[in-house]
């Protein structure tokens, strides 16, 4: 019994240590990996030989600055992302975008950009002693730049809204000189005259009319401007002057009526002109497919001296 007990515990544990090999033999072996480039580095302990200055060192070698060309990439991107904001008109959000151009990134070229946007996203949001400093601060620090003439041009008319010429009238002469844009130059000088004439300086007031209307097209000031100044000249006693500016402006107004009936003309009869193309070709194409037919049941009207469409009268010899 005893015998047979120990036969079959060997058999069993035979069994087991075969069964154990082929599981190792067809387990597949470790395979050790190349770690990819763009995996950071594992931290690994202090080794106790190195020194913590070297460690120190190494880290800060390891940790990269960015360059000059990232960071200017990063301010423009900034800057860009707030004129996106104003251009869809969502002032309150620009505003703080402005500001963080401006506060992270000082001696940047667009400086004066961002305080001229951030003073026309305070006036259009009705902040006007917002909008004025932010304004003020581009003709102070960036009188040189593009934008001096519309920041100019922006407090001349909150001035001017405000009834205050006297405040106005430089604000607007100096944006007609800075401004590099034709149409707000010409604003510039036609509310300069404006101001001018508020404040009792009429004769120049005058000249600079004279020299609005003198402006080529386009130009919205020319008749009023021609208007204004014969009304200045006749006050002033200034008859020839005052005549020669109403005979201009009449004759202004006479061309461009004779212009506009030209045109009119014109496009009508371009008009005519395509419509009779396109009734020939659509008629063309009606007949060729078989739409436009002639019906044979209308009668050919009668001929003078015929009987009938093509029948002659009888011949009567006497």
């Amino acid at each position: 019994m005893n015998i047979t007990r120990g036969a079959t515990s060997l058999f069993g544990l035979a069994m087991l240590l075969c069964t154990a090999s082929i599981a190792t033999s067809q387990s597949e072996p470790e395979v050790r990996r190349a770690r990819p480039l763009d995996e950071p580095p594992v931290r690994r302990a202090i080794p106790a030989d190195e020194s913590i200055d070297k460690v120190l060192r190494s880290l800060k070698e390891d940790v990269s600055e960015p360059s000059p060309k990232e960071t200017e990439g990063a301010d423009q991107r900034q800057l860009d992302y707030a004129n996106g904001l104003f251009a869809r008109k969502l002032y309150d959000l620009a505003i703080p975008e402005y500001q963080k151009y401006l506060e992270d990134y000082p001696g940047r070229a667009g400086r004066a950009n961002a305080y001229f946007s951030l003073g026309e996203c305070y006036r259009n949001l009705h902040r006007d002693p917002n909008a004025r400093t932010n304004l003020q601060k581009v003709l102070t620090e960036y009188g040189d730049s593009e934008f001096a003439g519309p920041a100019a041009f922006a407090l001349a008319e909150m001035a001017f809204t405000d009834k205050d010429y006297a405040t106005a009238l430089p604000l607007f002469h100096r944006s007609a000189a800075k401004s590099k844009e034709s149409a707000v130059a010409l604003s510039a000088r036609y509310f300069e005259a404006r101001c001018l004439e508020a404040v009792g300086k009429k004769d120049e007031a005058a000249d600079i009319y004279v020299q609005v209307a003198e402006v080529g097209n386009p130009n919205p000031y020319r008749e009023d401007a021609r208007v204004t100044a014969a009304s200045i000249f006749d006050a002033r006693g200034k008859k020839l002057d005052a005549l020669k500016q109403e005979a201009v402006a009449d004759v202004e107004s006479r061309t461009q009526f004779a212009q506009q009936m030209v045109d009119q003309i014109f496009s009508y009869g371009e008009l005519g002109f395509q419509e009779f193309e396109t009734n020939r070709y659509l008629i063309d194409i009606l007949k060729k497919n078989g739409f436009l037919t002639r019906d044979p049941r209308v009668v050919e009207r009668k001929k003078y001296g015929r009987a009938k469409a093509r029948r002659s009268f009888q011949f009567s010899k006497r």
